[in-house]
């Protein structure tokens, strides 16, 4: 079953947000917890959509997407952010449900694709993607401002 995310799922998804974010050995800057769930994706405006796959009666994987701008066709998108299933509940077509449900809210609310990234080398995820219809933007590159840097280019201090 794909739905919304609820207010007594955050226990669950905060776990769930963790162990993806934690999948290539890195501590993330900011562990999830419920309180940021509730803050952020649970809320009335939260900041982007959060779907969640429920699996034998427990959450066992969630999406995350956001509306932008696409220039290049020239008009609304969805970015997929994050796409988890937790391992125990692979192979059952929760991840695709998930992406499904996720494509739905895309097209109501008036997007004309999906997109997102993959982590080069990340065969599995290419190869899901692939099953599910998705194709090859081409090679691109994950740049990422943040910190000390982020602040320095805001305060005009950019080499």
């Amino acid at each position: 079953m794909i739905r919304a995310a609820r207010d007594e799922d955050a226990g669950a998804l905060a776990g769930l947000f963790n162990a993806l974010n934690g999948m290539d050995g890195a501590t993330p800057p900011v562990p999830m917890t419920p309180a940021i769930l509730r803050r952020d994706l649970i809320c009335p405006e939260p900041r982007a959509r959060l779907f969640v796959a429920e699996h034998a009666g427990a959450a066992a994987g969630f999406v995350t997407g956001a509306p932008v701008y696409d220039a290049a066709r020239g008009g609304m998108a969805m970015m997929l952010l994050d796409l988890y299933v937790a391992p125990a509940a692979r192979r059952r077509g929760l991840g695709r449900a998930l992406v499904a449900r996720l494509a739905a809210a895309a097209l109501a609310e008036g997007a004309a694709c999906l997109w997102w990234g993959v982590e080069a080398g990340d065969e599995a995820a290419s190869l899901f993607y692939r099953a599910i219809g998705a194709r090859s933007e081409g090679p691109y590159s994950g740049e990422i401002l943040e910190g000390a840097a982020l602040a320095a280019l805001v305060a005009g201090e950019g080499r």
